[in-house]
């Protein structure tokens, strides 16, 4: 069993270290730890630092609020800020809170982030979202106290791609996130946080009919995206020898990552084409509906006289990780 101890620091109102607070309060502050529970554990590989013979580069993303008051509700954007940072490695990190206070914790994860998303390639440890911060500069392994700037978008799952400097939707990203509601600090405590797989998978299969003479298709997701905002394009390949053409996609980020890791009814709907360069919605256009941690196949007709005719989706292969250990 995989168990991740994080530990961080912060202060509570300034933005300063516990060295820093005034002394009257400097009695209140006690330290806690944080480990990761949930999806996370009974993982293969561990998941919180880098492998020495792994390529992949994990990367964290924390971010400490205040508990809003009463009848306000939790919002990213205007719950008060303690502290934030973004780490490879959380592991020998301290979070020092005030014990008089509660506090919300939101955390996402990414086992290979560091090779995903986009990099300046101008400073060693600043990536682009959903890492980055109002203020730009987010230091690796650092943690940094604010009540004004803090982490953008862990909840959703704008991406900068790791080949060019624009916000892409539905990465090939593996990701987690997990949200701590309402944490009362005590000295050695610890805060467990419920880290849930924020990825969906695709398979098309597509099946011949008779006079049936493309080679191949094209798969558009997203496909009323604009501007910026690009369809992520595939190529379904038809081999003339076989009765059907498949298409797997088995790492999808959710867009709604925040919802679909804390509704566990959450539904996230998006449109789809399938068609040929020509005529990119031939076969079908129209909604695609996914939920977390799940494969979903959808077959259809490779019949062009009647778009959005002969699409069947099927919910019915379970949950993602057995599919994707067969499909790496």
């Amino acid at each position: 069993m995989m168990f991740f101890a994080v530990l961080m620091a912060s202060a509570v109102f300034s933005g300063c270290g516990k060295k820093d607070v005034p002394p009257e309060e400097a009695d209140e502050m006690v330290t806690v730890g944080m480990k990761s529970v949930g999806e996370l554990i009974g993982t293969e590989t561990p998941l919180t630092k880098s492998d020495v013979n792994s390529s992949e580069k994990p990367l964290w993303g924390l971010q400490v609020y205040l508990v809003p008051e009463q009848g306000q509700g939790f919002n990213p954007l205007s719950t008060t800020k303690v502290a934030h940072g973004v780490f490879d490695d959380i592991s020998k990190i301290t979070l020092t809170l005030n014990k008089k206070r509660k506090y919300c914790i939101e955390a996402t994860y990414m086992p290979n982030g560091q090779n995903e998303i986009y990099w300046n390639g101008l400073h060693e440890d600043w990536w682009s979202r959903p890492f980055d911060t109002n203020a730009g500069l987010t230091p690796i392994n650092q943690v940094i106290y604010s009540s004004n700037i803090g982490l953008r978008n862990l909840g959703n799952g704008h991406h900068g791609l790791v080949d060019r400097n624009i916000t892409g939707n539905y990465a090939e990203t593996d990701r987690y996130y997990g949200f701590v509601e309402e944490y009362s600090p005590f000295e050695g405590g610890i805060i467990e946080i419920d880290m849930k797989r924020t990825v969906f998978g695709l398979t098309f299969v597509g099946t011949k009919v008779d006079g049936f003479t493309f080679d191949k298709l094209v798969i558009k997701l997203d496909a009323d995206a604009s501007g910026i905002r690009l369809p992520k394009v595939y190529t379904l390949k038809v081999e003339n020898t076989q009765p059907t053409a498949q298409l797997v996609i088995p790492l999808i980020c959710m867009m709604e990552v925040r919802r679909s890791a804390l509704e566990s009814t959450y539904i996230e709907t998006f449109k789809v084409s399938v068609g040929i360069e020509e005529n990119p919605a031939l076969l079908f256009y129209g909604d695609v509906h996914v939920k977390r941690n799940t494969m979903h196949t959808y077959t259809f007709n490779m019949e062009s006289d009647d778009a959005n005719n002969g699409v069947h989706p099927n919910f019915g292969d379970g949950e993602m990780e057995n599919e994707t250990e067969e499909l790496k």
